[in-house]
Order: C-alpha cells, then sequence, then structure tokens
C-alpha cells in the first residue's frame, strides 16, 4: 500500500503539491488552534486557507524563477535584491489581507494594530513566508536527492547486470558444466577420449574467452568457435553432430550480437543431450543481408510436435539473452525449421512463433 501510494505521488507533481500545501493548512491550524476553542480552528483554518495563494505565488516565484534563473546562474547579487523584494512584497499583501479582513472577519484574539505596516512588522510576518520557502525547498531537495539516489542504485545494478552477462558470454558456463560432466562419464567408463575432451574443452574455453576481448569481433571467428564446439561434442557424444555452414559475402559485414550463434547451437545441443541422436544443423550466414538462417532438422526420434516445442522454448530463451538486439523468426517445415536471426534494426517483427498454416504444436 505504502509503494502504490509512493509511485502514485511520484507520478503524479499536481498531486504531490496538493498534498504538501494541504498538510501545510491543517497542520499549522491544529498548530495555532490547540487548546483554544471551537471557533479558533476555524478561524485559523479560514486564515492560512485565505492567505495560502500569497504562501504558494511568493515560494513558486522563489523556487521556480529565482533560483534556476538567478541562483543557478552565479548572479548572486540580482538574487538577493529580488528576493529581498518578493519578500518584503508578500509580507505586506499578508499584512493587509489579514488585519483588513480576516482578523476583522474570525475571533483570533489578535489585535489589529494602527501601524500594522511598519517596517518591523513587515519583517517579522515575512519571517512566516520565508519559513515556508524553506521548508518547500527542504522538501524538493529531499525528493530530488532521493530520486538521485535511486536512479544512482538503478545504475549499478544496471551495471552489475552487465558485468555478470560479460561473465556468463566470456566463461560460458552451461557448456563448461556440460563438458565436465561429461568428461566425468568418460572418466567413469574408462574412456581413452578423455584427455582429448579435457584438451579440447580448455582450448575452447580460452579461444572463447579471448574473442570477447577483441575489440573488432569478426562473424567469421565465431564461426571457428561453433566448429570447435561441435569438435568437442563429438567427443564427448562419441557420434558427430551433422552441421554444415554455407557463408555467402565478406562474414565481416555480418554484425550479429558476439556468440549469438555459438550459445544457439550450444543451447541445442543440450537441449537434446539425452537423445540418442542431434538434429541436423544447416548454418546460412550471408554477409550481403546481415542475416543468419539456421535450418534444423528433426533427428527422427520423437514426434515432431514436441520437438518444435522445444526448438521454440529454445529461441525464446536466446532471445531474452539479447533482448532489444535481434529479432528471431521461427518458421516450420515438414523435416524441421528454420530460425531466421536479423539485426533489431532491420525488421520491426517481433517474432517467435511457426509460420501460420504449417506445423500445429500442442500447448
Amino acid at each position: 500500500m505504502r509503494e502504490r501510494l509512493y509511485m502514485m505521488l511520484e507520478q503524479n507533481r499536481i498531486l504531490r503539491h496538493l498534498l504538501f500545501w494541504c498538510a501545510w493548512v491543517i497542520g499549522f491550524t491544529f498548530i495555532k488552534s490547540f487548546g483554544e476553542p471551537a471557533e479558533y480552528y476555524l478561524g485559523w483554518f479560514s486564515y492560512y486557507l485565505l492567505t495560502l495563494p500569497i504562501f504558494i505565488a511568493h515560494t513558486y516565484l522563489v523556487a521556480y524563477f529565482l533560483i534556476p534563473n538567478f541562483l543557478n546562474r552565479r548572479m548572486i547579487p540580482l538574487f538577493i535584491v529580488l528576493f529581498l523584494l518578493l519578500f518584503y512584497g508578500f509580507s505586506v499583501l499578508e499584512l493587509l489581507l489579514s488585519n483588513e479582513f480576516i482578523y476583522k472577519w474570525y475571533a483570533l484574539g489578535i489585535e489589529i494594530m494602527e501601524n500594522y505596516l511598519a517596517p518591523g512588522n513587515v519583517i517579522r510576518s515575512g519571517l512566516g513566508n520565508f519559513y515556508i520557502v524553506l521548508v518547500f525547498l527542504a522538501a524538493r531537495t529531499i525528493r530530488e536527492w532521493y530520486y538521485a539516489d535511486s536512479r544512482s542504485k538503478e545504475l549499478q545494478h544496471l551495471e552489475l547486470q552487465q558485468q555478470m552477462e560479460n561473465a556468463i558470454t566470456r566463461v560460458q558456463p552451461h557448456m563448461l558444466l556440460y563438458a565436465i560432466d561429461h568428461i566425468d562419464r568418460l572418466v567413469a567408463d574408462a574412456s581413452p577420449d578423455v584427455t582429448k575432451a579435457i584438451a579440447l574443452t580448455s582450448e575452447l574455453l580460452n579461444e572463447v574467452m579471448v574473442y570477447h576481448e577483441e575489440k573488432h569481433k569478426i562473424f567469421s571467428r565465431e564461426i571457428d568457435l561453433v566448429r570447435k564446439l561441435v569438435v568437442l561434442v563429438s567427443v564427448l557424444r562419441n557420434c558427430k553432430p551433422d552441421v554444415e555452414f554455407f557463408i555467402s559475402g565478406d562474414p565481416a559485414q555480418i554484425k550479429m550480437p558476439h556468440m549469438i550463434l555459438f550459445t544457439l547451437v550450444d543451447l541445442l545441443f543440450r537441449k537434446f543431450e539425452n537423445e540418442p541422436s542431434l538434429p541436423e544443423l544447416n548454418i546460412e550466414a550471408s554477409g550481403f543481408s546481415d542475416m543468419i538462417n539456421v535450418q534444423i532438422l528433426y533427428n527422427g526420434t520423437r514426434k515432431p510436435g514436441e520437438t518444435m516445442q522445444d526448438y521454440i522454448q529454445t529461441m525464446q530463451q536466446i532471445e531474452s539473452f539479447y533482448t532489444g538486439q535481434v529479432v528471431m523468426k521461427v518458421e516450420s517445415h515438414a523435416y524441421g525449421c528454420s530460425v531466421i536471426i536479423t539485426n533489431i534494426n532491420e525488421s520491426t517483427v517481433n517474432t517467435i512463433y511457426p509460420r501460420s498454416g504449417a506445423l500445429n504444436t500442442p500447448e
């Protein structure tokens, strides 16, 4: 409830100001009238309500005109002169309204002096106006400080999240854990491929980290990493995945987020790690159109509908990794599906869905 109220106040500036001035009128009505008869409450409430336009005008002129236009621009002498003029002028207005009208209409126990506009009286009365200006500026400063502090914490959180994402991209922990798990199985089976699997895992992880540190990341380097991942999976699973590459144009012209193809292939391999065979992959990358097309063919061990669901979930997971960077479109066909990856500025369609009229999959 408290958070909802804060959000409502934060989003509605008029409501914040209304709440502040209502609190001012009601609060000082009780302070001035505490312990007095009921007519005093009505009198002081009327006083603060009728003089409120004077307080508001004085406060807003100082807060939103003098400070930003003179004090913040270091025009201090002119700021002081204008501030004193406003201080004296609004104090005179408040005394005129109070002594000529309010004190005569309501019983407040205050005697009207003949010389109430004497400079000393004006200054003493102006201190009340000055006080409300200070309270308003203090509340505004506290709010801005709190907003700046919240924004700073939000930026720190985003920076930490970005660092974590960079670390995940650099280390590829899921791929590493996948390799370690299979290496453990090879050790348990006393396989002669244990040493080769360890060497390939270390080499691939090292190259992934080196690639991440490169300033100018060329897509052909990522293709090399995918080829080495295929070799590693061949050793770990004792069967070579059927992966074909078709590259057209200059790979340097493909401006995809780095490691997106590697992450996609790695996810597909891990998604079907418990299956006797992996789906066939045909990877097409075009430097002319700056896009990637990955054809995924069924491995024949499961129903097409179940496999298609896994494909779509994998694509959704990939797109969540690269939110705001790429658009992924899944088109199903009789023998599998095609995943088309384009940069976000190349397409305005958000898209993880099978093509209409193709393969229907259970929800």
